[in-house]
């Protein structure tokens, strides 16, 4: 009984399938296909198979042929047969190629029934040509304006055939001298079953009077399915390109625009901002000669105080490319706090050595860029130096610097506040202070502090003080660590014959110190002594403006007191202030 691509049934007394393949490569010995019977059956018997062969894989070409009927040994319903698929070193370059087997019939000896499952089985055979075959260029002819047109081949190495389409990419090598107004390039693509492809170079007659051109090519790439292929990197040619013209030269002429304006940076770290400007041709053919481009660079950055001077620009035009040129700006470290000023660059004009019309554009937003001023984020203020102060002598004072040998821009206003803890002088008696002022474009002041002689026999004092910061017309300035700083205050008014000021007596009328004597005081005749009680709020207890030790504390009981002695001193008045405990 025969069955033909029947489903499975269990009523059936043989199954055939084919149950495993081996892929191969071109190189190896060959893969496999195994048809398997299974059965009910007893006995023995024999299973003939007939398939068919599909796919991209042709016999006699990747792989030789085999029957298309096999006949399988079955005993007791089983049985299974493995034949080769040899493959064939073809020469041709592809990815792979598959041989697709269908199991079409089956029949057996004794009739009995057979079902088959007809699923295609496909069988791969790699290609190993990829690894050996390469692609150049290996003639070519040269063409004339007018005809005929020029041509290119290119070739598979030995020989070697496609066995699908390959697409060879290239681009003008070096010393080409056509352009896209000369010539249209080359379509190269090598169809399945050719050894190579003659492409054509279309060639324009251009009506412009001109010599020779050249052309050279360079294999760029290669595509061809999924698969990769090596190829001859050097450069082919000359290809010429005869010119049959007699005509006047072309109209040459250009715009020129800026592409871009980058941004410099003073010192941290310092960066060259560029300027980057790019031509379009407009005639009827590429500006030949360099372009000059004439430049004004304005904004609040300052030419050759922030920047290096940048007056003129030369575009190195080509016949066959837009002109492009980039350009530094050389920043200048000014130290100078200013804050990030900008640059904006203006085309002025542009001219060739031959006077062709070239038309300058200034409407890209991007030829406006800051210039950043990394001295602004150093920004401080310090007290790096102090000198103290004497009464009748020379000023203290008080110097204030930014960092390094930066300056700044504006007039820096430098506040402060007076310490109480530390402090005994006091502002107005002792000493007066100006504003702090650090002027625009100093690296620091040094300010005086004027020491008042207020004629009074005193220690020395002392001014603890703190600057908190300073405030321009544009920006604030922080203080660094050296901040604070102590300044003494040395006191000119010691006594010509010293006086010897008691801060106790006893008027008791033991006859031991009832007198309030102030030793030395005979020398300083016409002295004023001033006594207060300053447990009934200081109230004037006693007063001698010509005092001559001779108070015997009346009116003044037990108590705490303060005096005032005003005496002579060399035509100068001299006050000594004090405490006086009395006690009866």
């Amino acid at each position: 009984m025969l069955v033909v691509g029947a489903p499975a049934v269990s009523a059936a007394d043989y199954h055939v399938a084919i149950t495993n393949h081996a892929n191969t490569n071109e190189s190896l010995p060959g893969g496999s296909y195994t048809i398997t019977v299974t059965g009910t059956a007893s006995g023995t018997d024999t299973v003939s198979v007939d398939f068919i062969t599909s796919g991209t894989a042709v016999p006699g070409v990747h792989y030789q042929a085999f029957p298309q009927r096999i006949k399988i040994p079955v005993t007791d319903g089983n049985g299974s047969f493995t034949f080769p698929v040899i493959p064939v070193q073809n020469r041709i370059v592809e990815d792979y190629a598959d041989v697709v087997l269908s199991i079409q019939s089956a029949t057996t000896n004794k009739s009995d029934s057979v079902e088959v499952d007809a699923t295609p089985t496909t069988l791969r055979i790699y290609d190993d040509d990829l690894i050996n075959a390469i692609i150049s260029f290996t003639g070519s002819t040269n063409g004339t304006e007018g005809g005929p047109d020029a041509t290119i081949t290119a070739s598979l190495s030995s020989d070697y055939i496609a066995g699908q389409p390959i697409w060879v990419s290239a681009s003008f090598g070096t010393g080409t001298t056509a352009g896209f107004r000369d010539i249209d390039g080359p379509t190269l693509r090598i169809d399945s079953g050719q050894h190579n492809v003659v492409a054509v170079i279309n060639v324009l007659d251009d009506q412009v009077k001109e010599d020779t051109e050249l052309i050279y090519f360079d294999i760029t790439g290669i595509v061809s399915g999924d698969f990769e292929m090596m190829y001859d990197g050097a450069t082919y040619g000359p290809i010429y390109v005869f010119d049959n013209n007699d005509t006047i030269e072309p109209v040459r002429s250009a715009n020129v625009f800026i592409n871009y304006v980058g941004s410099p940076r003073e010192a941290d770290p310092q960066v060259d901002g560029y300027i980057s400007l790019y031509t379009i041709p407009t005639g009827d053919d590429f500006v030949i000669q360099p372009i000059t481009v004439k430049i004004q660079m304005e904004g609040t950055a300052i030419e050759g105080i922030d920047y290096l001077p940048v007056d003129s620009i030369v575009i190195p035009v080509s016949k066959y490319n837009n002109g492009t040129v980039t350009v530094p700006i050389h920043p200048i470290n000014d130290k100078v706090i200013e804050g990030d000023e900008y640059i904006h660059v203006v085309l002025v004009s542009a001219s060739t050595p031959t006077g062709d019309p070239i038309t300058v554009y200034n409407n890209n937003p991007a030829a406006t860029v800051p210039l950043y001023d990394d001295d602004f984020d150093r920004r401080s203020i310090a007290i790096s130096a102090a000198t103290d102060g004497r009464e009748g002598g020379l000023a203290a004072s008080l110097t204030l610097s930014y960092p390094d040998s930066l300056v700044a821009a504006e007039d820096v206003h430098v506040n402060y506040h007076v310490i109480a803890t530390g402090t005994t002088a006091t502002a107005g008696v002792d000493y007066t202070m100006p504003p702090l002022l650090i002027p625009a474009g100093q690296h620091s002041a040094t300010l005086p502090i004027n020491i008042l002689d207020d004629n009074q026999v005193e220690p020395t004092e002392y001014l603890n003080l703190q600057i908190d910061g300073g405030n321009g017309d544009s920006a604030f300035y922080p203080v660094n660590s050296d901040s604070v700083v102590v300044i003494s205050i040395a006191d000119n008014d010691s006594s010509y014959i010293r006086l010897c000021i008691p801060n106790v007596f006893t008027p008791n009328g033991d006859g031991r110190n009832d007198l309030f004597v102030i030793r030395g005081l005979e020398n300083y005749p016409g002295s004023r002594l001033s006594v207060f009680n300053l447990l009934r709020g200081g109230v004037l207890v006693y007063r001698s403006d010509n005092y001559d030790n001779s108070w015997d504390g009346r009116r003044a009981g037990p108590g705490l007191y303060s005096y005032i002695l005003e005496v002579n001193e060399r035509g100068r008045k001299k006050i000594y202030r004090g405490k006086l405990v009395i006690i009866r």
